[in-house]
């Protein structure tokens, strides 16, 4: 672990904040990193240097400037049970045995602190690696992340999901982790500006309510859930989730399953000036109050009756315009292979 100049000097504050005498901290080479004292930044400290090598508590009685130090006492620094720095306290011995536990420490403290942040960032980091390869499809590196998986306990040769949501609200942040982390879900993070990723295995789907899930956050945010598959299709998942999302977004829900798919996701995700093309070539024919009969005819499961009810005419009437609409159109509304290409048209337009 590599001591920083920010790590050394909150050290030798907070002890000097103890003692009351001048601190120094020695990195393994015997240069001091933190000190009270500026002018001996950088300067070789031979008795902790010693102190390290032996593991053993150097008291120095009398000032020798020659070998860089001053009387007083230097306590190695232990972490995960080596010597990796000293702390040196002046003044009088005597005075400063009180403190030789206490600084040591309150020294390690901080160390260990340290070491624990910089593991959780290179575990981040892991995982932000492990997640942006997997929903982007790169598999270049596909069998380190395997072996990455297997390392945090989730068998690779299982079934995934891709779960992919958009916070309106940023607080959600902290909330979405806290909740990923009660259903074990290791794989999940938040990636700039405003959505969170997450892939669910088999144990993580199980514990997955989206009833509940939906309760919890309506109106915070919109997420969509790509199908489960391998490993190597978890590209797919996430696409598929994505498309999800954006439905959710425009039915104003928090969470639509990809699996649960209806016609209107299926165009959603086709590109929109294909569906306004093929909107245009078969309703442009037809004036606007023909388009609304031929919706609400449409909406009615083609059935005479309960069109004609809902428009306030006759029968006879709505078969009249029906047949008006076939003829210029081309496509006879009565006919179930042609209504469904006019329900696409309408549903596209």
């Amino acid at each position: 672990m590599e001591i920083s100049a920010q790590l050394a000097n909150q050290i030798t504050a907070a002890i000097y904040e103890v003692v009351h005498n001048d601190i120094n901290l020695i990195h393994q080479n015997g240069i001091i990193i933190g000190s009270t004292n500026s002018k001996r930044l950088g300067t070789f400290h031979s008795a902790g240097a010693r102190a390290i090598q032996s593991a053993q508590p150097v008291v120095v009685t009398v000032d020798n400037p020659q070998e860089g130090t001053q009387r007083g006492i230097n306590y190695p620094i232990y972490l995960e049970g080596a010597p990796i720095a000293a702390v040196g306290i002046t003044g009088n011995p005597e005075d400063l045995e009180q403190f030789g536990f206490l600084v040591t420490k309150i020294t390690e403290v901080f160390l260990k602190e340290q070491q624990l942040n910089e593991e959780m960032i290179s575990e981040t980091r892991t995982l932000h690696y492990i997640i942006s390869a997997l929903v982007n499809g790169d598999t270049k590196h596909y069998q380190r992340i395997r072996t990455l998986l297997e390392q945090y306990g989730i068998d690779p040769a299982g079934d995934f999901a891709a779960f992919s949501a958009k916070l309106s609200d940023p607080a959600c942040e902290q909330s979405l982790r806290f909740y990923f982390n009660g259903i074990n879900c290791r794989l999940a993070l938040y990636s700039y500006p405003n959505e969170y990723i997450a892939i669910f295995d088999k144990k993580c789907l199980a514990g997955f309510s989206a009833e509940e899930f939906a309760a919890r956050y309506a109106g915070k945010l919109h997420a969509g859930l790509g199908p489960s598959g391998p490993l190597s299709r978890l590209e797919h998942s996430y696409a598929n989730a994505r498309v999800a999302l954006k439905h959710a977004a425009n039915r104003s829900l928090p969470l639509i399953n990809s699996e649960s798919v209806t016609l209107e996701l299926i165009l959603e995700n086709l590109p929109g000036e294909i569906g306004q093309m093929y909107a245009e070539h078969i309703l442009k024919p037809l004036n606007n109050k023909e388009r609304k009969i031929l919706e609400v005819y449409l909406n009615c499961n083609l059935s005479l009756k309960d069109a004609a009810q809902a428009l306030f005419i006759h029968k006879n009437t709505l078969q009249y315009q029906l047949d008006k609409i076939g003829e210029k159109c081309g496509y006879n509304p009565r006919s179930f292979q042609d209504a469904v290409r006019l329900q696409l048209a309408v549903m596209c337009s």
